[in-house]
């Protein structure tokens, strides 16, 4: 996926708190063989908070409903930072960000940075 929350035209939620949104996007776009434009997040952002999924501010309550909406059936638990995905199955993880209030999710595999909507190595 090449949007990242830096882009101008995401709605202001989806840009300021939007990575774990977007990195079930990652996934969907990955497992679905699709390719999401900024309209698409948007509409998906408005849906998925009129349907309860989503809080206005991208906090998930239900990331399962999210995927399902792509046909995408999984379910979700939290795993400490020494689990390896079984076959079948992905991840995100929760990183936290030096001096950065709350935390920020990454699609990784392992060690490998899959997905970063920050492009924080890039930042440095």
């Amino acid at each position: 996926m090449k949007i990242t929350q830096n882009n101008p035209n995401l709605i202001s939620a989806v840009r300021q708190w939007g990575c774990y949104f977007l990195s079930l996007h990652y996934y969907i776009e990955k497992y679905k063989k699709l390719q999401f434009s900024v309209l698409d997040i948007n509409k998906n952002y408005h849906n998925f908070v009129k349907l309860g999924y989503i809080r206005s501010n991208c906090y998930i309550l239900n990331p399962c409903a999210v995927l399902r909406r792509f046909d995408i059936s999984t379910s979700v638990r939290w795993e400490g930072p020494a689990y390896r995905c079984l076959d079948g199955e992905f991840e995100i993880s929760e990183v936290k960000i030096k001096n950065t209030p709350g935390y920020h999710f990454i699609a990784t595999n392992e060690a490998s940075v899959l997905y970063d909507s920050l492009m924080l190595k890039e930042r440095g």
